[in-house]
């Protein structure tokens, strides 16, 4: 049989050692009479490359009467009536909450919402129990998509329920915060937070891979954020840009204070260039790497120590806040290496407080940074995998970074901020 052509980080399927295809599934099944162990008398394997598709789509008025998407896209032709079951960010309902009910009414179609909070403090498995006791009551399809309206907390959570009910039903993002546009509508990863009795509160620590029929995507909703939550939202393209691209870099040192204050609403067309150019790169790393086989990323960069920082923290730190200030240490760590000149290191400096991002915490000590490295090892499978800044748009994975090298860059930063 020829191989199956490899995914980056994977091997390809080879059934050259796996026996004989056996009559009723030869692409899957492979039958060995005499493997090469003394103990295993009969071996099946069984093999099953997994399809995956799911489109993320920019939409002007997701919830305009004069756009059916979400009223028509993935109904099922089976059910009895025209119904959505709906997870809804508690602060969208407020504002969105008519909007979305006189949608569904329009078009003839009975929506029963759930209403959940967000923010990180309730990305627990509480709120996974609330919405399958709603899924139950309300009795899901198997292939009944299940919509999720909010911000980042609430599609991570719908996402992981979705995986788990039934042993997965589909599910569709309607992400409503910058950050959600750009980070957690994109790729296929689910979770919620745990409290371990020996480590304390550990980010993501249940979850799961489970790809999104669709994200529709509507920067109209950016208009309701406040400053300081768009702000958080740009921590995570402010990550795209120092990894993977100049031109998104100069976007933001160009036009990034007048975004923040325009809200994403301008008519000028550096807005819409950011989000565009920020999703597709995401896209661009992540589809080659959905399962994340291959645990070298670019795109962890900024989150190796904000974890331990967004976690421990008592200010309420969010989460792009966090991930800016992992950037910019690790921005530091570049330049003692010679990756980043100074010239560099002060430009994004400059760039970073021109948008209003943080750039030090008080977590920042050499204690708790070393425990990022230390979970970081843990997460990346026995190697740091530490993505760091090699020259403003590119990256460099490394592996030895020392305390001593934490310990030092932990004074520049102090010294920056005198």
């Amino acid at each position: 049989m020829k191989s199956i052509p490899a995914a980056r980080g994977i091997q390809p399927f080879d059934s050259s050692d796996k026996g004989e295809p056996v009559a009723l599934a030869p692409r899957n099944v492979f039958l060995s009479n005499a493997p090469n162990n003394q103990h295993c008398l009969t071996r099946w394997t069984n093999y099953y490359e997994l399809p995956i598709e799911y489109r993320v789509e920019i939409h002007h008025g997701i919830f305009q009467p004069s756009n059916p998407t979400l009223a028509t896209e993935f109904m099922p032709d089976s059910l009895p009536e025209k119904r959505r079951f709906l997870v809804v960010d508690n602060s969208v309902d407020d504002l969105y909450g008519q909007e979305i009910r006189s949608y569904f009414d329009f078009y003839g179609v009975r929506a029963h919402l759930v209403i959940i909070r967000g923010e990180e403090e309730n990305k627990r498995f509480d709120a996974v129990e609330k919405v399958f006791q709603e899924l139950c009551t309300f009795g899901l399809h198997r292939r009944e998509p299940i919509i999720a309206v909010g911000g980042g907390v609430v599609l991570d959570v719908v996402g992981f329920v979705a995986s788990i009910y039934r042993r997965g039903v589909p599910y569709i993002r309607v992400p409503t915060t910058l950050l959600a546009l750009v980070d957690a509508s994109v790729g296929v990863k689910t979770g919620v937070d745990f409290v371990s009795d020996t480590k304390g509160p550990l980010k993501n620590r249940m979850g799961s891979f489970h790809a999104p029929c669709a994200a529709y995507l509507d920067k109209r909703f950016i208009s309701t954020q406040n400053t300081r939550n768009i702000v958080n939202g740009l921590g995570e393209i402010m990550k795209l840009a120092l990894v993977r691209s100049v031109t998104l870099f100069e976007l933001l040192e160009k036009n990034g204070a007048r975004i923040v204050e325009e809200k994403f609403q301008g008519e000028k067309l550096g807005e819409d260039q950011v989000i565009n150019l920020s999703i597709q790169i995401m896209l661009e790393e992540l589809g080659p790497n959905l399962w994340e086989y291959d645990l070298e990323r670019c795109v962890d960069f900024g989150h190796s120590f904000s974890k331990i920082i967004e976690m421990q923290c008592t200010d309420g730190i969010m989460h792009g806040e966090a991930v800016n200030v992992d950037g910019f240490f690790c921005c530091i760590l570049s330049w003692r290496r010679g990756l980043l000149t100074r010239e560099e290191l002060e430009r994004v400096f400059l760039c970073m407080k021109s948008i209003g991002l943080p750039t030090i915490h008080t977590l920042c000590q050499p204690d708790t940074l070393w425990r990022g490295v230390e979970d970081a090892i843990e997460h990346r499978h026995g190697q740091q995998r530490i993505p760091l800044v090699r020259g403003i748009g590119h990256s460099v994975i490394v592996n030895d970074i020392t305390r001593e090298e934490i310990v030092q860059a932990v004074g520049d930063l102090e010294s920056i901020h005198q």
